[in-house]
C-alpha cells in the first residue's frame, strides 16, 4: 500500500471514529429514577422539567405523595439506574422529617445522584446540607444540586407569597439544570463523599429535632360543608391519607401540608393562621425575590 493510501485509510479510520464518538453523546439517554415528595404539586413539575432537560427516554418515578407511601419502609432497587433524582419541599429550613427517614433507608449503589429542593421563597437553611450528607453517607455520587422558588404552601389571593412560582425562569432554569446533569454523567467521575464536621452536626439535630410542619401556624384545614361537592379530590391528593370519606380530616395525623386546600376548586378547604404575626411575617417573605440556582459538581 503507497504511503497516501495508507495516510487516506487512517484518516477515514480517524473520522469514522470521531463521528462515532458524536453519535454516542447525541444518543445518549440515561436511565433515570426519581423519588419526591410534592403535596402541592411544585416539585414535581419542577423535576419534569430537569427530565427534559436530561433527554431520558427511561424514567421511573417513586411518589411518596400518594397514600402515605413516605411513611411506609420500601426496598428501593438503584442498581439499574444511571441517576437518581431526589425531590422535596423544605420546611422551616429541614426536610420534612418522614421524607428524610424515607431516603436514610436507600442505598445509592455509588450511582450519581441529583438533588432538587423547592421552597417558598423563604429560605433553604440546612436542608442542603442535610441531604447532601445522606446521599454520601448512603453511598451516592452527588452530580449536582437545585434549589427552586415554589409559591408558598401558605400563599392565598389575599395573601399572596410567591405567587405562580415556578415562573418561566424558574422552568428554564430547571431545564438548564437537566441539561447540565446530562454533560457531567457523560464524565462519569466519582464525586467525594467526606463529611465536614458540621455536616455531621446538622445530621444528628436534623434527627433529633421535633417534627416541623404547619401545624405549629396554620390551623387543621376543616371542611365548608356549603362550598363542598363531596368531589373526593381534597382525599386523593392528601399525602398522608388522612382525609376520611366523610371529607374530616385526622386531626393527629394532618401535617398541614395545603395539598387539600390547593386542590379544592371550590374553596371549600379552610386553614387560617394562628396569629397575625404569621401574616406578617408571609408578607415580608413576598417582599423577597430570590431566584431558583443550581450548581453541578
Amino acid at each position: 500500500m503507497s504511503s497516501t493510501m495508507e495516510y487516506k485509510s487512517n484518516k477515514n479510520l480517524e473520522l469514522s471514529l470521531d463521528d462515532n464518538i458524536l453519535y454516542d453523546k447525541e444518543s445518549f439517554s440515561p436511565k433515570v429514577k426519581v423519588i419526591y415528595f410534592s403535596p402541592t404539586g411544585t416539585t414535581k413539575k419542577t423535576i419534569k422539567n430537569v427530565i427534559k432537560g436530561i433527554e431520558s427516554k427511561e424514567v421511573y418515578y417513586v411518589d411518596l405523595t400518594e397514600e402515605n407511601r413516605i411513611s411506609k419502609t420500601e426496598n428501593i432497587d438503584t442498581s439499574k439506574a444511571d441517576l437518581i433524582i431526589l425531590g422535596a419541599p423544605v420546611y422551616g429550613g429541614f426536610l420534612y422529617k418522614d421524607f428524610r427517614n424515607y431516603i436514610k433507608n436507600i442505598y445509592f449503589n455509588n450511582k450519581a445522584v441529583a438533588i432538587v429542593l423547592l421552597y417558598g421563597n423563604a429560605t433553604i437553611m440546612f436542608s442542603k446540607r442535610e441531604i447532601i450528607s445522606i446521599v454520601k453517607k448512603n453511598n451516592g455520587n452527588v452530580v449536582g444540586y437545585g434549589e427552586f422558588i415554589g409559591e408558598h404552601s401558605y400563599s392565598t389571593k389575599e395573601l399572596p407569597v410567591a405567587i405562580n412560582r415556578p415562573n418561566e425562569e424558574d422552568i428554564n432554569m430547571a431545564i438548564s439544570f437537566g441539561k447540565a446533569i446530562r454533560e457531567e454523567l457523560k464524565n462519569n467521575i466519582e464525586k467525594n463523599k467526606s463529611l465536614s464536621l458540621f455536616d455531621r452536626f446538622i445530621g444528628k439535630v436534623a434527627d433529633i429535632k421535633p417534627v416541623h410542619t404547619g401545624r405549629r401556624i396554620f390551623t387543621i384545614p376543616k371542611t365548608d360543608y356549603e362550598l363542598c361537592d363531596n368531589c373526593g379530590v381534597c382525599i386523593k391528593k392528601c399525602p398522608k391519607a388522612c382525609i376520611d370519606n366523610n371529607i374530616v380530616t385526622d386531626k393527629n395525623a394532618c401535617i398541614v401540608c395545603m395539598a387539600c386546600v390547593k386542590a379544592c376548586h371550590n374553596n371549600a378547604r379552610i386553614s387560617k393562621a394562628k396569629n397575625p404575626l404569621i401574616k406578617i411575617g408571609l408578607k415580608k417573605i413576598n417582599r423577597n425575590k430570590n431566584e431558583s440556582k443550581f450548581i453541578v459538581f
